[in-house]
């Protein structure tokens, strides 16, 4: 059977091969009663774009991977998953593909279910990468091959690297220094795994604060997940007097709060918890949590407006953005 090319889509529709491309390449300005009968006869005769010969003529793919940490095979967090959301939106509405990628900073996946294999044979654009960690191979991989890519979080390997990242040495600080004003004296810090950037700053900031202040303290890493923060919670309650727990990860915070409750405490009455991430659930938990808001809609649009202006600028200046975090009071604190 013959394939269906764009000069059979025009002849079969009566409209230039111009038009049509317009039609297929979204662009605007295009009537919507031309827009549909042209989409109707591409249905129809099963018509699909050459997407590899549409790149090399192009020079550009309209294509861009998003990069996120296998994380033992949990992937990612609420946070992750409205992040990755908002992301996927904005490059749609800007005309870009997205395709999510597991990977891991410590060695890329060979095969090709793992993005590099698009990167390296020039069939995506460029790259969004969440979760770095120190010698990030991925990022040495991008530097190296001169391919556009946005870290979300810092880079503290390279200089010249462009990123956005919340101020989270900022997020440990403040919310340890909440926690004492209101009175807390001896606080738990619920981080995930120890490796990642983000989660080192957020307790070197939370330290600091304690120690400033002489007030008994504590850093747990890699609690990822709601039964892990559920069971430290038991833990610390039946052997320490804990009187506040500062958990990142909004949606870890149930495991804390159950432990409490089957222990026979209130919150915050007997003990305070303080969240970060400030998820839509938040204000729905009981009581409804107190939490460090991270700017989705502000984080996705720098990370998409940088990208692309990386994509089609000769020139490559690094950027480094970084958003300053707020607490969000409710009543758990």
């Amino acid at each position: 059977m013959k394939k269906v090319t764009i000069t059979d889509i025009a002849k079969l529709t009566g409209y230039s091969i111009k038009t049509v491309s317009r039609v297929i390449n979204n662009a605007p300005n295009v009537k919507e009663e031309t827009r549909r009968k042209i989409l109707r006869v591409i249905e129809e005769h099963n018509y699909s774009v050459n997407l590899l010969a549409k790149a090399l003529r192009n020079s550009e793919t309209r294509t861009v991977i998003l990069f996120i940490d296998r994380r033992m095979g949990e992937y990612w967090n609420e946070w992750h998953d409205l992040m990755l959301k908002s992301l996927m939106v904005k490059f749609r509405n800007r005309g870009y593909k997205v395709i999510l990628s597991p990977s891991s900073g410590e060695e890329t996946i060979s095969d090709d279910t793992d993005g590099f294999h698009l990167l390296k044979s020039g069939l995506a654009d460029g790259a969004i990468m969440f979760d770095v960690i120190s010698e990030d191979c991925r990022v040495r991989y991008l530097r190296a091959n001169n391919i556009p890519f946005v870290i979300i979080g810092k880079d503290k390997d390279f200089s010249d690297t462009t990123f956005v990242d919340l101020d989270n040495y900022l997020v440990g600080y403040i919310g340890a220094e909440y926690l004492i004003n209101k009175g807390y004296e001896n606080i738990a810090l619920f981080l995930g795994p120890k490796v990642f950037n983000v989660n080192r700053e957020r307790a070197q900031g939370f330290e600091e604060a304690c120690e400033k202040h002489g007030i008994a303290h504590s850093v747990f890493y890699g609690l990822s997940t709601i039964k892990r923060v559920y069971e430290k919670t038991h833990e610390l309650l039946d052997k320490s007097i804990v009187d506040a727990f500062f958990i990142s990860g909004d949606a870890k915070v149930l495991g804390a709060y159950r432990a409490i409750r089957e222990k026979g405490l209130k919150i915050p009455e007997d003990v305070a918890v303080l969240g970060i991430d400030n998820l839509p659930s938040s204000e729905y938990m009981y009581p409804p949590l107190t939490s460090i808001d991270q700017n989705v809609e502000k984080f996705s649009d720098q990370a998409v407006n940088l990208l692309i202006e990386m994509m089609h600028s000769k020139k490559k200046s690094p950027k480094r953005i970084i958003l300053p975090p707020r607490i969000i009071e409710r009543q758990s604190v």
